[in-house]
């Protein structure tokens, strides 16, 4: 197994761990408690919140912590698990402010992660749309988002029900190429730690880019 391999089974084990720990930590919360913080609905009889994140439907069963897509039949991913999870166990209930912050406002973000988010989410989002920034509204939109006053192109996309983020370019000039930025409301540290918060970020990019596909069809 060579260094790449290493790390990749590395960071496998370590997601599968943190759900492991998240479903322990799940369960002893009052899920009606959580619905209400979080924005999501649960249903006392089957005892499944229903959670949408990035315009994806899932269900999340209570207490097991078992996730399922809400309308196919495909497995999901750990890393969509621990946010849906971390999301429910984290969120405080605070209104949204439309307050909107960078990342590196976000307590905790330091240089830990800062070029974890410049690379998943940053860059990625200039990658995918450097060239074409018109279409990241196109892209937004058709994920339920909405066009917002923010650079030359930006939208405002629900990460998850209480966690809107704000994905922005700079179509650029004679004198200065494309940028992108990212915004998050100023409770977004509450319903998510930072670590998260790049996960989440990066998945809506990941999301976005698939809908540009779509898109361009």
């Amino acid at each position: 197994m060579n260094a790449s391999d290493l790390q990749t089974d590395n960071l496998k084990r370590a997601v599968e761990m943190a759900y492991v720990q998240a479903c322990e930590d799940f369960k002893r919360w009052d899920p009606v408690d959580m619905a209400k913080s979080s924005g999501t609905s649960f249903d006392c009889d089957a005892n499944v919140f229903s959670v949408v994140y990035a315009n994806q439907s899932y269900k999340v069963s209570f207490p097991s912590g078992d996730v399922v897509y809400a309308e196919k039949n495909d497995l999901v991913p750990n890393p969509e698990k621990v946010i849906l999870l971390h999301y429910l166990i984290r969120a405080g209930g605070q209104p949204i402010t439309d307050s909107w912050i960078s990342f590196k406002e976000i307590p905790a973000a330091g240089m830990l992660y800062s070029d974890p988010f410049n690379k998943r989410v940053t860059n990625y989002l200039h990658g995918v749309f450097g060239k074409k920034p018109e279409l990241l509204i196109q892209a937004g939109e058709l994920l339920g988002g909405s066009a917002i006053n923010c650079g030359d192109y930006g939208i405002r996309l629900n990460a998850l029900p209480r966690m809107p983020i704000v994905f922005a370019l700079w179509a650029g000039d004679e004198e200065f190429g494309p940028r992108a930025t990212v915004l998050f409301d100023a409770t977004a540290p509450l319903y998510l730690p930072a670590e998260d918060i790049v996960v989440a970020a990066g998945f809506c990019v990941g999301k976005l880019a698939q809908a540009a596909k779509r898109c361009q069809q």
